[in-house]
C-alpha cells in the first residue's frame, strides 16, 4: 500500500536525523527508564512498528539481543538496513502487518500512530501491537496530544526551518491548519534548495486526547501505565510545553507519551 503523505526525509531517510537531531539520545533513554519501571526483567526483544530510518533500532540493539523494525516507506527500511548495525527490518503496514511472533516490546513512536485519521484504522493499528504482545509485553507511544493543540498553545500557523548537509543547505516553510471538529491537522512543507526544484511535503494528522487515548488502548486489551507529555517521566496536566527552542517539525513539547501493558 502507497503512504498517504509525502515527505523529502521519506525520499531521503538519511537528512531525517539532521531534521530531528537527538545526539543525547533522550528516546533510546526514556525507553530505557520505561524497561527499568514497567518490566520484571531487561527486554530480549522488541519491534518498532513505524520505525522510519530504524535509528531507534539500532539505538537499543546493543542492549536488546533480538530488534526489529517495520514500516510502509521502503526507502526508509532500505536505509536502515544499510546502517548496518543490528537490526531485523521489513516494510509493512501498521494495520496489517503480521511478524508471525511476539515481543517483549512494542514501540510506535515518531508520531506514526498520528497517522491513522479514520477510527477503524486506529483500531486495526492496536489490533497489530497486541496481534505481537504476549502477557506482561509493554507498549511504548507517542502521539500527537489534542489537549496542546486544541486546548492550549501548540498550534503555529507556520514554522520555517533549516537543514545543512554536506552537499546542500535546505530551507523549509510550514504550513499548518487545524480541523478542530475532526481533530486533525494538516500540513504543507515547501523546502528550498539553491539550484533545485521546491520539493514540497503533505502530511494529515490525528489529534488524540489522553482521555480517548486510554479509551482505544483499553478496548484493545491493554492496561494503560502512565502518561506524559514529556520523556522525562514529569507528572503534569498533560498539556504540553512548547518551548522556544529551533523546531523544524513543530511538534516538540506537543507529544503525548503512553506506556502500556498487556495483562
Amino acid at each position: 500500500m502507497e503512504p498517504a503523505f509525502r515527505s523529502l526525509l521519506y525520499d531521503r531517510p538519511d537528512l531525517y536525523d539532521l531534521v530531528f537531531p537527538e545526539p543525547d539520545q533522550t528516546r533510546a533513554e526514556m525507553c530505557g527508564e520505561a524497561f527499568k519501571r514497567y518490566l520484571p526483567l531487561p527486554p530480549a526483544s522488541l519491534v518498532d512498528i513505524g520505525c522510519g530510518n530504524g535509528r531507534l533500532v539500532v539505538s537499543l540493539s546493543p542492549s536488546i539481543p533480538e530488534c526489529w523494525g517495520v514500516d510502509l516507506v521502503e526507502s526508509n527500511i532500505a536505509y536502515a538496513r544499510s546502517r548496518g548495525r543490528g537490526g531485523v527490518f521489513h516494510v509493512g503496514d501498521m494495520r496489517t502487518v503480521r511478524l508471525g511472533r511476539t515481543f517483549d516490546v512494542v514501540t510506535c513512536l515518531g508520531n506514526a500512530l498520528s497517522y491513522m485519521l479514520a477510527d477503524a484504522d486506529l483500531e486495526k493499528a492496536i489490533t497489530t501491537f497486541a496481534t505481537h504482545a504476549r502477557p506482561e509485553s509493554l507498549l511504548i507511544l507517542d502521539l500527537l496530544n489534542a489537549r496542546c493543540y486544541l486546548d492550549g498553545d501548540g498550534f503555529r500557523e507556520r514554522i520555517e526551518g533549516r537543514i545543512e548537509a554536506p552537499e546542500f543547505t535546505a530551507d523549509s516553510v510550514a504550513v499548518h491548519s487545524l480541523d478542530r471538529a475532526a481533530r486533525r491537522m494538516r500540513r504543507t512543507r515547501t523546502w528550498r534548495i539553491a539550484g533545485q526544484p521546491d520539493v514540497v511535503d503533505e502530511a494529515e494528522y490525528r489529534l488524540l486526547y489522553p482521555e480517548e487515548t486510554r479509551g482505544i488502548l483499553e478496548a484493545g486489551g491493554f492496561e494503560v501505565l502512565a502518561m506524559y507529555d514529556n520523556r522525562e517521566f514529569r507528572d503534569s496536566d498533560l498539556a504540553g510545553s512548547v518551548t522556544s527552542e529551533p523546531d523544524c517539525a513543530g511538534m516538540r513539547g506537543r507529544k503525548l507519551y503512553v506506556f502500556a501493558m498487556m495483562p
